[in-house]
């Protein structure tokens, strides 16, 4: 008895863990949106294609000189009582060089426009081992320690959002340092 008991709840564990989305629900195309980008904020709207822009601003050498990319978007319920499912969208921006900021805004899926839900977050998505994102909205940003290379930071922070009036509020946060195993 306490065997079916145990398979039971586990069962509807992993069934409210993994639950999908139902993307058919989002009309929110982000790849192929307009929005003002923060990390861009000196060019006004960026108006993405197929999940990219690069602006008609160009270097010495005919370059384009500023660089935006969708890196990733999730579906989820992130705002309670929404009238839908909400699309967290990680943009990446480059000015040419070897370096390139992170951020993530989130938007209403139930609209075909682009209606953003409160600030800006600096980083990126962050999406636990079962690749479900769900709320809260988990952010990570990276972090260098003192020994680090220039180019690959060690470790980085986890920052959870929750909606409220209006706007995500961080209310948790984890620190991780990667660490050799030999």
């Amino acid at each position: 008895m306490a065997f079916g008991l145990a398979v039971v709840v586990l069962t509807v564990v992993i069934a409210v863990l993994t639950r999908d989305t139902d993307e058919a629900e989002v009309s929110f195309d982000a790849l192929n949106a307009t929005f003002e980008v923060e990390c861009m904020d000196d060019v006004g709207p960026v108006p993405f294609v197929d999940g990219e822009w690069a602006s008609d601003v160009f270097d010495d050498i005919g370059r384009s000189s500023h660089y935006a990319w969708i890196n990733d978007t999730q579906v989820a319920e992130l705002v309670n009582d929404s009238p839908g499912p909400e699309v967290a969208v990680e943009i990446i921006c480059n000015w040419g060089g070897s370096g390139s900021v992170e951020e993530v805004q989130v938007f209403a899926g139930n609209s075909g426009e682009a209606r953003r839900l409160g600030q800006v977050v600096s980083g990126t998505l962050y999406e636990p081992m079962s690749g479900n994102m769900f709320a809260p909205l988990e952010i990570r940003q990276k972090r260098s320690l003192p020994s680090d290379p220039h180019c690959c930071p060690s470790a980085y922070m986890v920052f959870f959002y929750q909606w409220d009036n209006g706007s995500w509020v961080e209310f948790d946060a984890e620190y991780w340092v990667r660490t050799d195993l030999d």
